[in-house]
């Protein structure tokens, strides 16, 4: 029986990284470049006004002070968005506002602040000053930010495989990017099993349960940036099953939650194994042990044979999420393209103990908290609340190897949940 560890590599060996598209920009967010991004040209183009103020010759106020103020003619108010119309000569200055071309013959921006034009002045209502006195002294350069400042033209600016969120939406808009190519997002087909399951919205009756892990895996499907296919219940015969994994097979993978355990209605395995081929059939793990992976087979127009792959997880939602978050959030990152697939993993000091010594590798819901001194863990109390109300509660899972035993104030990994 694998572990977690082993059975994620066979896993990954079954999930490939999908193909490339172009999109529009801003149609891309959560997906991840496919390649490196360069600037075409250097930004700024050429050299700006960093603050509002005043441009000049900084040898023509090298001596100003409060005491002994430089008097210079202001010859044009230049706004972002314009170009100067005229040269700075010695003696005269340009009205010019943050990000506006600097104009010829000035090396410096001196701030309104160090002049005579009072901040209630100035703005779009202080209009035609024909002079400026300057009280400070200030070295070339400064106040100007130099043509490529910010990217130079060939400079990488975003590297293949990071995934696009705002910020990269922001740099990417910054240098004239329209389209960009990036990995396609998977669509995963979901379908739940069991004759015991209602559709929210029917009454509820003894044995029977509400279809929640569908919802739950569609939820996290989309939350790690894949696109859900919902198909609905499959139930306890043959045929049924069947049925949804041949709707299924039109995504780029399946997941399926119950049917996989030893029961005489549990069918999803043995109906993978007639389909395709299944690849590991337990783990050695609690709770969830019962998942299972393999594929299908499709046959593709252009690709010929095809294998899709199949997670069959748990029926009990503990179980069925542990299994999504352990071996299905890495391939959905695999399939999306993403250089970094591995859970981050933080070290958390023990609240309480788990005292025996388990038969088995045991996956905990814990509540792991940050304080001054570091992270910390509660193992036991959310638990025993409910193993229900214990997924509610969690926003970590703290995997328990076998054979160990956890005492308080023990230093334990624990993998952080960013969906809870």
């Amino acid at each position: 029986m694998d572990n977690y560890q082993e059975a994620l590599e066979k896993v990954l060996n079954y999930v490939h990284t999908l193909d490339i598209e172009d999109k529009p920009l801003f149609d891309t967010i959560g997906q991840v470049l496919a390649e490196d991004v360069y600037s075409e040209f250097d930004l700024p183009l050429k050299d700006q006004a960093m603050p509002d103020g005043y441009a000049v010759i900084s040898s023509d106020i090298a001596g100003a002070s409060e005491e002994n103020p430089v008097t210079l003619q202001i010859i044009e108010t230049v706004r972002a968005g314009c170009l100067p119309k005229n040269r700075v000569k010695s003696g005269t200055a340009i009205r010019i506002m943050t990000g506006a071309v600097m104009p010829d013959g000035a090396d410096c921006v001196v701030r309104f602040e160090f002049t005579d034009e009072p901040a209630n002045k100035s703005g779009p209502n202080y209009n035609n000053p024909t002079e400026v006195k300057v009280y400070r002294a200030v070295d070339p350069g400064t106040g100007i930010s130099k043509k490529g400042a910010s990217v130079r033209k060939g400079m990488l600016v975003i590297s293949k495989g990071i995934t696009i969120g705002a910020a990269q939406i922001s740099v990417l808009a910054t240098i004239g990017k329209t389209m960009v190519r990036v990995f396609r997002r998977p669509t995963i087909a979901v379908i739940s099993s069991g004759d015991e399951l209602l559709e929210l919205g029917e009454t509820l009756t003894p044995g029977k349960s509400y279809n929640c892990n569908e919802m739950a895996i569609a939820t996290l499907v989309s939350h790690y940036g894949g696109i859900p296919k919902v198909l609905g219940i499959a139930h306890d015969n043959e045929k049924s099953v069947t049925d949804k994994i041949k709707r299924g097979m039109r995504a780029d993978a399946i997941i399926t939650s119950g049917g996989v355990s030893k029961g005489d209605f549990d069918l999803v395995r043995s109906v993978i194994g007639k389909m395709g081929e299944v690849v590991f059939s337990r783990v050695e793990v609690g709770p969830g042990a019962s998942v299972s992976f393999g594929y299908v087979h499709r046959q593709d127009d252009k690709e010929g044979r095809k294998a899709i792959p199949v997670f069959a997880l748990a029926g009990p939602t503990v179980g069925c999420l542990i299994n999504f978050e352990m071996l299905v959030r890495p391939s959905i990152f695999k399939m999306m393209g993403k250089s970094d697939i591995e859970h981050p993993v933080v070290k958390a000091i023990a609240k309480d103990a788990v005292p025996s010594k388990i038969p088995m590798t045991f996956t905990r819901w814990s509540r792991l908290e940050k304080g001054n001194g570091g992270y910390t863990v509660e193992l036991n109390r959310i638990e025993k609340a409910g193993m229900l109300s214990a997924i509610g509660m969690a926003n970590a899972l703290t995997i328990i190897p076998r054979g160990t035993e956890v005492k308080e104030g023990d230093s334990i990994p624990v993998l952080p949940l960013d969906w809870t």
